[in-house]
């Protein structure tokens, strides 16, 4: 954010540019956009108050799933994890009763172990 630098500052500094989107960004993009058309891709739309994808989780999947500059990864995870949902409510003995709730401990059930992880193990 070039705006908040004061003038002088900004005359001595070089600027490098990065094409992308913030953490923030992909969280607005994958509520707004991705996780409603992901729904109603998989059938679920009918199914909404069945199955919840906690705040944290989508932060997880953010950060430990989908690094890469864009939202390629990002909706294709989504889409995953909703598939996952449907063929769960599908396959279960009482789909009117189901609820699935995908946290951060279930949510490698639904699309694997994390790409990348935030912990470093070497100091």
């Amino acid at each position: 954010m070039l705006d908040t630098l004061h003038p002088a500052v900004l005359d001595r500094m070089e600027i490098i540019e990065i094409a992308g989107y913030t953490s923030n960004e992909k969280k607005h993009i994958l509520d707004n956009y991705l996780l409603p058309e992901a729904i109603q891709k998989a059938g679920l739309a009918s199914r909404v108050d069945q199955f919840e994808l906690l705040d944290d989780t989508r932060n997880f999947i953010i950060s430990n799933y989908a690094r890469e500059a864009g939202v390629r990864s990002l909706k294709k995870f989504t889409n995953r994890i909703c598939e996952k949902i449907a063929f769960k409510l599908v396959d279960a003995e009482n789909p009117q009763t189901e609820f699935i709730k995908v946290n951060e401990d279930s949510v490698e059930d639904f699309i694997g172990s994390p790409l990348f992880h935030s912990k470093k193990i070497y100091e």
